[in-house]
């Protein structure tokens, strides 16, 4: 039995999947990486795939494998940096499964067709999963915004480092009134100690309004800077402010600074 190839449109559509599967692999597990390194993987990934499918001698089967196995690993390795290899291995799976999913699109659209028609034409299938793509990233953009967000949270105390979990709280509008900038806040508490390395110089206060009090001061200080963590996702911040509240932040929640919006802004 022999088959027609047609490398390009081989090539098109493996690349254009291929793009689709590292966008949604980012978004779904918080790497970073930028849409012109993915779009140059997904390229390269899609050239060893027409690759793997022109070796003579080499059945179906086989080219399915490496493709799944071999091509998937690499392509991802190469569009993400890792820091642990849970990550990596919750990466492929994800890879794997949304790449099943619209696979099990085409197939349930395709059998709907009417007429005699009995499989989806090449641009018909591109339509197919590029729906089902931008469904997928729709259901994890809503999903995202409605969840709440907490960060490790590193704190630089001028050499000595308090770790301690954060929320990202959209209603803390706090600014440090001297050159404007967003204040996160913290349990004193978790602090302890290591507030006697601050600098007094270092040292300030915010004016706050809260429900039940106008007006109020809470003392600050200024760090070097603080680390926030989320999966693969590292942000750091320079000479940031966090202001310590004397109060137990979370009372029925386990975090122990609420974050301010800006400090955890990031591109979608």
């Amino acid at each position: 039995m022999h088959y027609i190839i047609y490398i390009d449109k081989v090539w098109l559509m493996d690349f254009v999947i291929s793009t689709y599967l590292l966008l949604l692999v980012r978004k779904t597990c918080g790497l970073r990486s930028s849409a012109v390194r993915l779009v140059l993987c997904a390229a390269a990934g899609a050239a060893v795939f027409v690759f793997f499918l022109l070796l003579p001698d080499i059945g179906l089967p086989v080219r399915l494998v490496l493709q799944a196995v071999c091509v998937e690993y690499l392509l991802l390795k190469t569009a993400f940096s890792f820091r642990t290899k849970e990550m990596a291995v919750r990466s492929y799976i994800c890879m794997s499964g949304y790449g099943l999913l619209m696979g099990g699109f085409v197939c349930f659209v395709s059998g709907y067709l009417p007429g005699k028609k009995k499989s989806l034409s090449f641009w018909e299938t591109l339509l197919a999963v590029t729906v089902a793509a931008g469904a997928v990233w729709l259901y994890l953009h809503i999903r995202k915004k409605r969840k709440r967000e907490f960060y490790t949270v590193k704190l630089d105390f001028y050499g000595e480092m308090c770790v301690c979990r954060g929320f990202a709280d959209s209603g803390n509008s706090l600014y440090e009134p001297y050159g404007g900038r967003p204040v996160s806040v913290l349990e004193k508490q978790a602090a302890g100690e290591l507030l006697e390395r601050v600098p007094p110089e270092k040292h300030f206060l915010v004016p706050f309004h809260s429900i039940g009090r106008k007006n109020g001061l809470l003392a600050a200080v200024e760090l070097p800077q603080i680390q926030l963590e989320e999966g693969e996702e590292r942000m750091v911040l320079k000479k940031a402010v966090v202001a310590l509240s004397e109060e137990n932040i979370a009372q029925k929640g386990n975090y122990q600074m609420i974050l301010h919006p800006e400090h955890v802004r990031q591109e979608e």
